[in-house]
């Protein structure tokens, strides 16, 4: 089992270590320029599936947050099925 006066000196090795790595982090945030990308498109790869999702759970909340919006979009719809014969 290691002593304390060991284990002191493993955490003060550590600690410098995280420091370090911290100062090298914030160097290397800093000197890196990051273009702005141009649109959303090229900030990441398209997930067709992860689209699909998205809409899906808003489709289920949005009865509960505009009960109002989706009764009169029900409406409509049922009125432009209706005249289409």
């Amino acid at each position: 089992m290691a002593t304390k006066a060991e284990l002191e000196a493993e955490l003060k090795q550590l600690r410098a270590e995280l420091a370090e790595r911290d100062a090298s982090l914030e160097a290397k945030e800093t000197s890196e320029v990051k273009p702005e990308p141009e649109s959303k498109m090229d900030d990441e790869p398209v997930s067709l599936e992860a689209d699909i999702g998205e809409l899906l759970a808003e489709l289920e909340e949005f009865p509960n947050k505009q009960p109002l919006m989706f009764a009169l979009g029900a409406f409509a719809v049922g009125y432009l099925i209706g005249r289409m014969k």
